[in-house]
């Protein structure tokens, strides 16, 4: 083992955390995995069983003084987003933190600060920046193709949200505030990357007209009586294989339960800084799983369309001729379109250089920024607005 290889600690080892971690930055050929910490000790034998006989505990403090123990990739929930990633902060180590960077504007606020004061690198795990729809959709975008993006659409369908969120905690508020900050953020990161602005007000509707009812609150699919006939049947032995691959849900209370308070279609709609207007739609009952942007500039109109079958295809019209273009972007290896092998990739040639830096985290502010007022503004009927923050400029980021 070289001595110079980057220990990597993981700080919440549910599912996610076991294989992204481990498959992404455990098995890169510059880390090593040093440790593990989660407050569930079944969690951490899980990990153990799928990483091998690493250090483990339920104490943050003496996680982060393991020996070794240079950078952390929290998997948290997201509530302790902030807490994990400040005290990370603090033990001067690097973060990883998976998407959302925190259910709160001003702790992702102060998160921002704690990275600039702490001189480490910090990146959000918002891959589909990394993925090749994207990179070429930024590319033409920014070569001006298309002038000045004044106003688009981003569309979210959801054919597996049923599956993956009516099932377990995550189908009430005070568990994710909204399924716009727990799936939506990688879409409104892109629509924010590609306008190349900051959201400055936002105002949304939302309607849970599926899922959710009076079922109680802990009927489960194992007991039910009318399992068999039920699209939404989950076997809580085999579990539900998500589409990253590896990972396994086996949560099987009722998608029609009675507490279900999370939304399960959404329309948003955001100002910008620089004048631009998109508007994005999220539902999680369409029969597709996929994403699509629509951008439209002073010059023309760029489409993209994202599956994670990579069936990528972008086209360019330009505004007064009508002339138009389709491009295929590669198909990569690695999940999200490759994204999650180039964003590990990058986070780690960050640390190994030994700069500050925090690529992104700009993005993953106003991303998470648009679905918390999305949140207020579905509860009160109003526009909510976004206060700036000036830290990302102070640190020279780019959005």
């Amino acid at each position: 083992m070289k001595p110079d290889k980057i220990g990597i600690g993981i700080l919440g080892t549910g599912k996610r955390g076991v294989y992204f971690a481990g498959k992404y930055f455990g098995k890169h050929p510059d880390c090593k995995l040093v440790g593990l910490c989660d407050i569930s000790t079944a969690s951490l034998d899980f990990a153990r069983e799928e990483l091998g006989d690493l250090p483990a505990t339920t104490s943050l403090e003496q996680f982060l003084a393991l020996p070794g123990l240079d950078a952390v990739v929290i998997c948290s929930s997201d509530q302790a987003h902030a807490e994990h990633t400040l005290a990370s902060f603090r033990a001067g180590k690097h973060v990883y933190l998976e998407k959302p960077m925190a259910p709160s504007i001003e702790d992702c606020d102060r998160m921002a600060e704690a990275a600039l004061a702490a001189g480490r690198v910090f990146m959000v795990g918002l891959e589909l920046r990394y993925c090749s729809l994207m990179e070429d959709m930024k590319r033409i975008v920014s070569s001006g193709a298309v002038g000045d993006i004044v106003i688009g659409t981003v569309i979210d369908n959801v054919s597996v949200g049923g599956d993956y969120y009516y099932h377990g905690p995550q189908r009430r508020k005070e568990v994710v505030t909204s399924l716009i900050l727990e799936k939506g953020t990688h879409s409104l990161d892109l629509a924010n990357w590609l306008v190349d602005a900051s959201p400055v007000k936002v105002y949304s509707s939302g309607g849970l007209d599926v899922f959710g009812g009076s079922a109680p609150n802990d009927k489960r699919c194992r007991s039910c009586d009318v399992a068999a006939t039920c699209a939404y049947y989950v076997d809580n032995k085999k579990g539900l294989e998500m589409d990253y691959g590896g990972v396994r849900l086996k949560n099987d209370l009722c998608v029609y339960a009675e507490e279900i308070d999370t939304h399960d279609n959404a329309l948003v709609l955001i100002d910008y800084d620089n004048g631009a207007r998109i508007s994005y739609m999220e539902c999680h009952f369409t029969p597709e799983y996929s994403r699509e942007f629509m951008f439209t500039g002073t010059m023309g109109k760029i489409t993209g369309f994202y599956n994670n079958e990579q069936d990528f295809r972008i086209t360019v019209t330009k505004r007064h001729s009508g002339e138009a273009e389709t491009y295929y972007p590669e198909r990569r290896l690695g999940g999200h379109g490759g994204g999650d092998t180039a964003i590990v990739r990058q986070f780690i040639e960050l640390v190994k250089k030994g700069r500050p830096a925090m690529p992104g985290i700009w993005g993953a502010r106003d991303s998470a920024a648009i679905a918390i007022a999305a949140a207020r503004s579905a509860e009160t009927g109003q526009p909510v607005h976004i206060p700036p923050n000036d830290t990302f400029r102070r640190a020279g980021e780019k959005r």
